[in-house]
């Protein structure tokens, strides 16, 4: 009787299992996952659980928990993108990008509106637009000043090298030991 139950058992399996082929998988993003894909899997679990293998239901509960509590993160996330986004809208920005040679150049201008491309949030400069994390700046940069010595702002010598004292000028001085107080 139980090599019965066992054979009927896993026909059941069988044939759930078989019985998947009419579910659509569409193709998303790396690692993007929503509250629909879990609900469609915990459906698919319950529906093709046998007599002896039951799903746990604490664990599916405590999953969707976890599942709605990271949707509330993102979702609070994205409202504070869109809201700190906003609050460009008519300040002068310094935005960064790369040209055909691999060199940053950077444009300065207004920023007029704000939206989302692709997912992500844009802001409107002149006439086209840009993504938050190619802003370098709220205002202008400040311009690099070339040392009057021929240093580079950041004190090194136009070689690179530099001196003890990081400004890029003269010899390192000589350390002296001190004598001990006695």
């Amino acid at each position: 009787m139980s090599n019965f139950i066992g054979d009927v058992g896993s026909f059941l399996s069988t044939r759930a299992a078989g019985s998947l082929g009419g579910v659509q998988v569409t193709k998303k993003g790396q690692g993007s996952l929503d509250m629909t894909d879990f609900l469609t899997l915990m459906v698919t679990e319950l529906t093709n659980q046998s007599i002896d293998q039951t799903a746990d239901t604490s664990d599916m509960l405590n999953q969707l928990v976890q599942m709605q509590m990271v949707q509330a993160l993102v979702n609070m996330t994205d409202a504070s993108v869109m809201s700190y986004a906003a609050s460009l809208v008519g300040k002068e920005v310094t935005v960064g990008q790369y040209d055909s040679e691999g060199k940053l150049e950077e444009v300065v201008g207004t920023v007029t509106g704000t939206g989302s491309y692709n997912g992500q949030q844009v802001v409107f400069v002149g006439d086209k637009y840009y993504f938050l994390s190619e802003i370098l700046a709220v205002g202008r940069l400040p311009q690099e000043v070339e040392k009057p010595d021929g240093t580079e702002p950041d004190g090194t010598k136009p070689d690179g090298s530099q001196d003890g004292n990081g400004n890029g000028q003269g010899e390192t001085p000589p350390v002296t030991p001190e004598t001990p107080k006695g």
